[in-house]
């Protein structure tokens, strides 16, 4: 079946950008969150969180970056996400 195309992007820049949003950038968030997580005080709860939660959480974010249509408003929400939690941690520690 073929893709919906109102939902592909025209350039290869944008698709290359929304790839590597959403495996880098996914990643660097969901770290990000399950150590703001491991520093709230879950600290026994982080072996089983990195072993259950971890792809759970890195799929939601893929989702999230191919649900939103343009690169620069993904690359936005991961780095807000990732910027908060850095803050949160900064502030806990």
């Amino acid at each position: 079946m073929p893709a919906n195309r109102k939902y592909l992007l025209k350039t290869r820049l944008g698709r290359t950008s929304k790839l590597v949003a959403a495996s880098v950038g996914g990643l660097f968030a969901t770290i990000s969150v399950l150590s703001l997580i491991g520093l709230l005080g879950f600290k026994k709860l982080v072996v089983l969180t990195i072993w259950f939660v971890f792809p759970s959480v890195w799929v939601f974010f893929i989702a999230i970056v191919y649900w939103i249509k343009k690169p620069r408003h993904a690359w936005g929400v991961l780095s807000g996400i990732t910027l908060l939690c850095a803050v949160g941690i900064y502030f806990l520690r």
